[in-house]
């Protein structure tokens, strides 16, 4: 999952699960000090980044500009090759809010203008609009598990208000479309282990109220994985990410939960998570408070080295050669905003 929005539905977040741990942060040994961060150029320095990468010197990303005072939302999409940020020109019609590729010239852009629109970018050219129903099928997260091998998620419009969970696949050809019509909500962010182990997670929307919502893909068919919810209490999931079935985590907000392939165990993170990623085979979460990085030990989260600056991480993204990317800033709306780009480099190996 690259990066998604929500259409301006999406709330205060919070996760229920079937049991609580209480959260014990403790500080990182020296001895398991996390590499130095290396400082990046970033495409522009006054609007949020959304980085894609791909290796060490390929990538592309997606700026939204932070404003001070009124001014239109209009994400830009830039290509960085070696060190160097070149803007991407997109047709009229595309709107960059969500990415998912495997490469320089294999880039899908997702984005509502009015209409929903999938568009495929080869590095030179863009492939007319891909989506089979843009009046009603919108993307908010995706993750490409390879060039003929696309899976997104999102929401499907029906009649009326109602809109419904969805899933689409892109298969090399085109987009196949799985749509829950049982359930009203939708889903937010997809993880993709292999072709018959995909996990998504987002909302539904029953009687005025939200609750987590988690649905496993087996290579055969969808299953939900009921979260349990409290009383009075919206529920809204937002990050997914898994190593197998018997090993899930979600986000919603600084409510984490884990899933053991038996149960929920939650496992609160002490600010909002931004995203995950696994770095060096540990589970990292980016927080939009301090401290800005945390890992989980196997028992507990613990604060290791963050990124040169910023005061939060907004994203953070694993590359196939195990490289970890972070996108992090500072300030906002009363005071001057920067957006920062860091990287470590893949753990070594004694």
């Amino acid at each position: 999952m690259f990066t998604r929005t929500s259409g301006g539905r999406r709330a205060a977040l919070v996760l229920v699960a079937a049991s609580t741990a209480g959260l014990a942060l403790v500080a990182s040994p020296a001895s398991a000090a996390a590499p130095t961060w290396e400082s990046l150029t970033v495409p522009t320095t006054n609007a949020r980044v959304s980085l894609l990468p791909f290796d060490s010197q390929n990538a592309y990303a997606r700026t939204t500009d932070q404003c001070t005072e009124e001014c239109t939302y209009s994400p830009r999409l830039w290509q960085r090759t070696g060190t160097t940020w070149k803007q991407v020109t997109m047709p009229t019609d595309v709107q960059a809010n969500v990415l998912a590729g495997t490469g320089p010239t294999d880039l899908w852009v997702f984005g509502s203008k009015n209409a929903y629109r999938f568009n495929h970018y080869d590095g030179t050219t863009w492939t007319p609009n891909l989506n089979p129903e843009p009046k009603n099928a919108e993307v908010l997260g995706a993750r490409a598990a390879g060039r003929n091998s696309v899976w997104a998620v999102g929401n499907y419009r029906g009649t009326g208000t109602n809109w419904y969970p969805m899933v689409t696949h892109w298969n090399g050809s085109n987009w196949n479309t799985t749509k829950f019509t049982g359930i009203q909500g939708e889903l937010e962010s997809v993880d993709v282990n292999s072709e018959t182990d995909i996990w998504a997670a987002g909302y539904r929307h029953t009687s005025g109220h939200f609750q987590g919502l988690v649905m496993h893909y087996d290579g055969t068919r969808w299953t939900e994985v009921p979260v349990p919810a409290v009383s009075g209490e919206d529920t809204m999931l937002g990050e997914v990410i898994s190593t197998g079935p018997n090993d899930v985590w979600v986000a919603s907000g600084s409510d984490v939960s884990h899933w053991d392939g038996t149960a929920w165990t939650r496992r609160d993170t002490p600010a909002a998570v931004s995203s995950f990623a696994y770095y060096g085979g540990r589970l990292y979460a980016g927080l939009s408070g301090a401290p800005k990085l945390v890992r989980w030990s196997g028992a507990t989260w613990e604060a290791v080295g963050t990124p040169v600056k910023g005061q939060a991480v907004d994203q953070l993204s694993t590359t196939p050669d195990g490289t970890l990317y972070a996108s992090s800033s500072e300030g906002g709306v009363l005071s001057e905003f920067h957006a920062y780009l860091s990287r470590l480099a893949p753990p070594t190996t004694d």
